[in-house]
């Protein structure tokens, strides 16, 4: 596994691949402005309280269920007032940017490699930070996971690298998958003889 800590480094150990596979969230831009995003859009909902995205980050920040939390300090949590909130956030447009060089670093790549892109995580909102990062255009095959049959396939279920594999029809061993998840995104990967590269993003969201 090569580790890099800026996802621009990437590029000088990619000799020798053909296709490179991508990572979307805290890979491709940070996953913490997408959390704000949808806090945000949560807070035009409820224009009753008083700060309503500072307070879901501070309890999101505690690890805590952020909107069940607030909503029930605010005196407001019902199944409605819940609902109303969980869907906002899932199906919210995102503002959301690529890390800085991430577009240039795709259109290069684009010149002379194959480029995928495989992600867990909920289509609906993955789909959404694609559409705002302005992205699709780059990637010659996009997985989300959970497409593929329920989220029993999201990482490190091999099944989408597999399916990736076949659709840019390049071997394995000239694939390379970058990604920022030591506890996912590598096990398959290794298993099927790519390349692993990881960013060790320390401004990640996990992290």
């Amino acid at each position: 596994m090569i580790k890099i800590n800026n996802i621009l480094e990437c590029e000088k150990h990619l000799d020798c691949i053909d296709a490179v596979i991508f990572d979307l969230d805290d890979t491709l831009y940070s996953e913490k402005d997408y959390v704000k995003s949808g806090y945000s859009a949560i807070a035009e909902k409820f224009p009753q309280v008083s700060g309503m995205a500072s307070k879901l980050w501070e309890a999101f920040e505690k690890k805590l269920p952020a909107i069940d939390t607030v909503l029930e300090r605010e005196g407001i949590l019902t199944d409605g007032a819940k609902k109303l909130a969980l869907e906002t956030y899932r199906f919210h447009n995102p503002v959301i940017k690529l890390y800085p060089g991430v577009r240039a670093l795709l259109s290069g790549l684009k010149k002379n490699k194959k480029i995928g892109l495989i992600t867990d995580g909920r289509p609906e909102g993955q789909r959404a930070k694609i559409r705002a990062l302005e992205i699709n255009d780059f990637f010659d095959c996009i997985i989300i996971t959970d497409e593929l049959g329920g989220v029993e396939f999201r990482k490190p279920c091999d099944k989408a690298f597999r399916i990736m594999q076949k659709e840019l029809n390049v071997p394995f061993e000239k694939m390379a998958y970058i990604g920022d998840n030591l506890k996912k995104d590598f096990i398959s990967p290794d298993k099927l003889d790519m390349r692993s590269i990881y960013f060790c993003n320390f401004e990640g969201l996990y992290n």
